[in-house]
């Protein structure tokens, strides 16, 4: 044990010196006096470490982004998109409001543009930066919980489940004594790594996003879906211009904006019977589980629904996948039609099914083939 501890001394005392003008002063002691006194080292060198008024720790300049918000089953599962955007990097720590980083030294904004703000939109005035892009409610801080009445009676957005509730807009969060917390396109631009909003400001003096990427992050990818819930001439961006806005149908008339893209209804409180599910219009009982393809059906169950209609679903499109449906049909074919994520079809075959009066996509109808996605419906 002896032995033991006279290793452990001399690495730690090669630790308590390296890279500090120092030396160690606890080479030599016993075992419980080397441990505090070591300690107390560490303490003294963590505090040299603090940050000054001009200089920002990473809780400081980022704060932690909308974690731990309430996710709604519709978004559960889908990659960045829906839980926020996934090449931005979020911090845990408490978060420091945009005019306590300014109380410090200049602002992270300031300090890059120079008092402009950096928006992702092609047109700067298309930038919405009040908007609320993903607030969340906060329960459990409320003084009293609301109790399922009370929930239930808040309107479209709250809901009672599991001795919860939930509510995903600030009206409804606000009626029942819940406390909304706001995610704005400003807020969602600051948290961005300043390498990030470094390398768009580079993008933007240039004129291009060409050849510019960060970490292997492409900026057009960076900025695009920012761009996408904050820029009023999306699907342009400051890297793709003049983006004719597609839909995945061939006769672009023919989209059903809409119709659900994506539908769900959660019948997991109050699940019926495979009698009742299978004897309502448009629910069938598959594998143990009711399964509803309307709102209507589903509440008639006393399910709650949550969809995607086809116009929001084309929301998280990127640019490429819009400026791609349009080379197919110019082309009148989707062979060698590339997208943001490869063979264009992949991204708007499912899509077709239910967006399209016809059924089909812009691909299956061009290259005259069956993706396949009827029979899952």
């Amino acid at each position: 044990m002896a032995a033991m501890w006279t290793l452990l001394s001399v690495f730690l005392c090669i630790s308590t010196v390296r890279g500090e003008d120092e030396t160690c002063a606890t080479c030599g002691q016993s075992p419980p006096a080397q441990s505090a006194a070591l300690l107390q080292s560490s303490v003294q060198r963590n505090s040299k470490t603090a940050v000054g008024p001009h200089v920002f720790s990473p809780a400081q300049l980022f704060g932690p982004g909308p974690m731990g918000r309430h996710v709604s089953q519709t978004q559960m599962g889908r990659m960045g998109p829906r839980m926020g955007p996934h090449p931005h990097q979020r911090m845990s720590q408490p978060h420091f409001s945009f005019e306590q980083r300014r109380a410090g030294g200049q602002s992270k904004g300031e300090s890059l543009y120079g008092g402009a703000e950096l928006t992702p939109c092609q047109d700067p005035h298309a930038w919405t930066p009040d908007n609320d892009i993903y607030g969340w409610c906060d329960m459990y801080t409320a003084p009293v919980q609301p109790d399922e009445a009370t929930c239930n009676a808040a309107g479209e957005g709250c809901r009672y489940n599991y001795g919860y509730c939930y509510c995903e807009k600030s009206e409804g969060c606000n009626a029942v004594g819940g406390i909304w917390n706001p995610w704005t396109c400003r807020q969602e631009m600051e948290q961005m790594m300043p390498e990030y909003l470094e390398k768009i400001l580079e993008a933007k003096n240039a004129g291009t996003c060409e050849n510019k990427e960060v970490w292997g992050m492409k900026v057009e990818d960076l900025v695009a879906w920012p761009a996408s819930k904050c820029c009023t001439d999306y699907p342009s961006t400051l890297c793709d211009h003049n983006v004719q806005p597609m839909n995945p149908c061939k006769e672009q008339t023919d989209f059903k904006a809409d119709a659900y893209a994506y539908a769900y209804c959660d019948l997991w409180s109050s699940p019926p019977s495979k009698e009742m599910c299978d004897a309502t219009p448009d629910c069938k009982d598959e594998w143990g589980y009711c399964t509803c393809k309307t709102k209507a059906s589903c509440e008639l169950l006393g399910g709650y629904f949550m969809g995607t209609t086809c116009q929001e679903e084309l929301g998280y499109w990127y640019p490429g996948v819009h400026e791609a449906v349009k080379e197919a049909l110019d082309k009148q074919t989707c062979q060698g039609v590339e997208g943001p994520w490869g063979d264009i079809k992949y991204s708007v075959d499912m899509m077709g099914f239910a967006c399209c009066g016809s059924q089909k996509s812009v691909c299956e109808e061009l290259d005259n083939y069956d993706a396949g996605y009827s029979s899952m419906y």
